[in-house]
């Protein structure tokens, strides 16, 4: 009787197993398909989206920022603008934005640094850059990047965000970037290096008002 019970059970058994295992295929088609993006892929879409202007300008200029960064945030809302009117759409000189957060210092810049370079996947990192600057104070104070972008980004997919997040790419392109400024002597933000197409012309560590700036880039070329 009892071998009987059990032979009667497995055909449940086997559709219980189905069932779970249809669903698992469902969850796993409408999951974000982030991971389909390869680290290579991954730096060179952030790396499109971080850079604007001509890239056959004569001047171009990296410039390494950490968005907790006050000086950064004055660069970003005082000097920026007028660089981007003046200099970058009138075609003569392409700007590249890198990351280098603080950490020592700026307890949550590297995770405001992930989720903006995660948001170049979604053609959204010059916004999201721009709010971080404008509303530094804010998520500074309650540290809570997803909880930010949530109530201040429209438009982004937030399950794709984590996503790209949690994947690990981001970390490792910032680590990179930071790497990459500490071989170039960068010792602080933001740290601007102007060339004069593949020479570099000068090296601006810290903030500059726009006047001193202009001058800067007006000899440049």
């Amino acid at each position: 009787m009892a071998n009987n019970i059990i032979k009667d059970k497995r055909p449940i058994i086997t559709i219980i197993a189905g069932v779970f295992a249809f669903s698992a295929f469902l969850a796993f088609w409408a999951a974000p398909k982030i991971y389909a993006v390869s680290y290579n892929g991954f730096v060179r879409k952030v790396n499109q989206e971080r850079r604007t202007g001509n890239p056959d300008a004569p001047v171009t200029i990296i410039v390494y920022t950490d968005f907790q960064c006050y000086w950064c945030r004055k660069f970003e809302e005082k000097d920026l603008p007028y660089i981007i009117r003046d200099y970058v759409k009138t075609g003569k000189i392409f700007i590249e934005f890198r990351d280098f957060p603080l950490t020592m210092i700026h307890k949550y810049a590297f995770k405001a640094a992930e989720y903006a370079d995660c948001s170049a996947l979604q053609g959204k990192y010059l916004r999201v850059r721009s709010l971080l600057y404008k509303y530094q104070d804010y998520w500074s104070a309650i540290g809570d990047l997803y909880y930010f972008l949530k109530t201040h980004v429209k438009g982004l997919n937030l399950i794709k965000e984590e996503a790209c997040v949690k994947s690990g790419m981001p970390k490792r392109l910032i680590k990179s970037n930071t790497a990459s400024g500490m071989n170039a002597k960068v010792s602080g933000t933001p740290t601007l290096f102007i060339y004069k197409g593949l020479i570099l012309y000068k090296k601006i560590i810290g903030y500059r008002p726009f006047p001193l700036l202009n001058k800067i880039l007006k000899d440049s070329l």
